[in-house]
């Protein structure tokens, strides 16, 4: 199945993308607000083998690479992923020079809708940095509410859930 939004298109995380994860990781922008910092390489190799994990689990969602359809860039990351029996979480990560012109948006949208349609996911989560006022305005937006802050990897954190509209 093909999947992509109105600009982007989404394709599965797999480990030849070892270069590609490896250099957004390694990235202090990009990592400020997930990890709190840029990651070494090794950490970098331990965490796509994470995510290569996850995405053998359940086929149709997991982590995935990020594109602009036209032209056919790169431009970050996007994630849907089971944490418990009916709730998945989504989240994403952009390169720097793609902030600020609505990708993560469109991600979130476009993973919302495709979780929308897979029957056994009721809820959505999504974690986030306090500080992050770009994803609080996007989960506002998209009608997620606070759950709760707490610690996660050392990092604070808040969690927004969604309760999805099901037919």
């Amino acid at each position: 199945m093909k999947m992509c939004s109105e600009r982007l298109h989404f394709k599965k995380l797999v480990s030849s993308d070892a270069a590609t994860y490896r250099n957004m990781a390694t990235n202090e922008a990009v990592m400020k607000y997930i990890t709190g910092r840029a990651l070494e390489p090794k950490e970098a190799r331990i965490r796509l083998n994470n995510m290569l994990e996850i995405n053998k689990e359940i086929p149709e969602i997991g982590f995935y690479k990020v594109y602009q359809s036209k032209p056919n860039h790169f431009i970050g990351l996007g994630k849907l992923v089971l944490v418990e029996n009916s709730t998945a979480e989504i989240g994403y990560s952009l390169l720097p020079e793609f902030w600020g012109k609505k990708y993560a948006s469109e991600i979130a949208g476009f993973f919302i809708n495709y979780a929308s349609n897979i029957p056994y996911i009721k809820e959505l989560i999504a974690v986030i940095n306090p500080q992050n006022a770009a994803s609080k305005k996007l989960l506002s937006n998209y009608k997620f509410t606070w759950l709760e802050t707490g610690f996660i990897n050392q990092q604070q954190a808040e969690i927004y859930k969604l309760i999805l509209d099901k037919p």
